[in-house]
This record gives structure tokens, C-alpha cells and sequence, in this order.
């Protein structure tokens, strides 16, 4: 009895940590969700991110729902209860890792599909909608990048490819690449009328692209973000089978009892 009270007590530690788990989750989804200035949302197709953003959330749900489950299960020896939120629990983890396989396996399409898709608003989307317009705006200001690769992709803006505007051996940089500490006066001077050919001042205007930034923060986190996800499997993985043991458990005192 008394290792079975150990496992009921650890069964409830880690749904609490669950309930956690599923409450952090629903918060930064909804947050993804609702902030259009967070770059994730370059790295697919918008319908293709609606979709799977929402069936995080309700993983994210689930994961709250099985933990509320799972300490009601123990605390009134309810077995069913334990089954349910076993069942959940193996459907998260599923999920979770052939997510996280999928991803690791198309890592660079979706690389380049990011890399393309940000090309596309500098080069395309940015001066012809206003809203993806202040949504890259904020982007470069906040991350502090200067279009896709490097700042010269303002240079390869559409209309100044196929010669519709007035002046193309010009262009012009948006003043959102330009560094926090520079005055106005010095950021319109750098960003506007800039020759083709001719490299922006990077002292003022910051020097690397929005993709490529990205790219480097992934790559250096990398360790650590399969750390955290190889960790956060691991405990959901030990849930599961205490969460089975106990589920066994529980019929065995119902056969003694009677």
C-alpha cells in the first residue's frame, strides 16, 4: 500500500504539472494566434498555420482536461477517470512527437519556404497591403532585421524589376530597418534613395536580414529546444505509465474488496 500511495501521490504531482503544461499552452497559442507580428507565421501557408495552430489548442485543452481527470481519478478511486486521462494523454504524446518528427523531417523545405515567403512580402506583398506592410514594419523594428537576407533585398523590390516605377536605378529602405539609437533626420537620409548597386549604410541601418536572423536563433537554441521537448515527452511518457499501473491497480482493490 504504501507504494502505491507513492505512485498516487507522483501521479498527481505530474497531472499538476500537465495542467501547467496545458494552461502555458492555450496562453501562448492564443497569443500566437492573435499577435500577426510573430514571425512563425511566415513559416506556412496562412489556412496551413490557422489549422495547425488550432489543433495545438486543443491538444493544449486535452492536456488540461486529462490532468483534471487524472488527480479526480486518484484522489476518489475512480478508474475510469484514470482510463480516460491515460487515453488522452497517449493521444498528446502522439501528436506531439509526429510533430515534431514531421517537422524535423521537412526542416528544410520549411526552411526554404520561410526564406521564400519573406521574400515575397519585401519584394511583393509589402507595399500593396497595408497591413502585412505595418506587420513587417514591426518585425524589423522589433527583432531588429533589415529584410529577407540583407537590407540590399529592398533593392529587388517587383515594380523596380519589371520597370514600373519612375526611377529605377533607385530605392528605397523602410525607415523600421533603421537602428533605435539614429534620429529621424539620419534614418530618411540612409533609407531613401538609395543607388542600385550601392550598399545602405549598415552604421545606421540594421545589417542583417529578418529570415536570416530567424535562422540563426533556431539553430543556436536547437539544443536546448530538443532538450525541453525530449524532457516534456519524457514526463508525459512516465505519466502514461503510472497512469497504467494505477488504472490496474484500482481493478485489483475492487476484485479484493468484493
Amino acid at each position: 500500500m504504501g507504494c502505491y500511495s507513492c505512485m498516487k501521490f507522483l501521479f498527481v504531482f505530474l497531472n499538476i504539472i500537465f495542467l501547467i503544461f496545458g494552461i502555458t499552452g492555450v496562453g501562448l497559442i492564443v497569443w500566437i494566434l492573435l499577435d500577426r507580428t510573430i514571425p512563425l507565421h511566415f513559416a506556412q501557408e496562412q489556412g496551413d498555420f490557422t489549422i495547425a495552430a488550432v489543433i495545438y489548442l486543443i491538444v493544449a485543452i486535452m492536456l488540461i482536461l486529462l490532468s483534471i481527470l487524472g488527480i479526480y481519478s486518484v484522489t476518489k478511486e475512480v478508474r475510469w477517470a484514470v482510463v480516460v486521462s491515460f487515453s488522452l494523454l497517449l493521444i498528446v504524446i502522439v501528436v506531439e512527437v509526429a510533430s515534431g518528427i514531421w517537422i524535423w523531417v521537412n526542416r528544410e523545405p520549411l526552411s526554404e519556404f520561410t526564406r521564400t515567403n519573406v521574400k515575397d512580402t519585401v519584394q511583393e506583398s509589402y507595399d500593396k497591403n497595408k497591413s502585412i506592410k505595418e506587420i513587417f514594419d514591426t518585425i524589423q523594428s522589433k527583432m531588429q532585421c533589415c529584410g529577407a537576407d540583407s537590407p540590399i533585398d529592398w533593392s529587388r523590390n517587383r515594380d523596380i524589376n519589371l520597370g514600373v516605377v519612375s526611377k529605377p536605378t533607385k530605392y528605397t529602405i523602410p525607415q523600421s530597418c533603421c537602428r533605435e539609437s539614429i534620429i529621424e533626420s539620419r534614418c530618411f537620409k540612409a533609407t531613401t534613395d538609395i543607388k542600385m548597386g550601392e550598399k545602405p549604410d549598415i552604421s545606421i541601418i540594421y545589417d542583417k536580414g529578418c529570415y536570416i536572423l530567424i535562422k540563426e536563433k533556431v539553430m543556436s537554441s536547437l539544443p536546448i529546444i530538443l532538450a525541453v521537448f525530449g524532457s516534456i515527452v519524457g514526463i508525459k511518457i512516465l505519466g502514461l505509465l503510472i497512469g497504467l499501473i494505477l488504472a490496474f491497480s484500482m481493478n485489483r482493490s475492487d476484485r479484493y474488496k468484493a
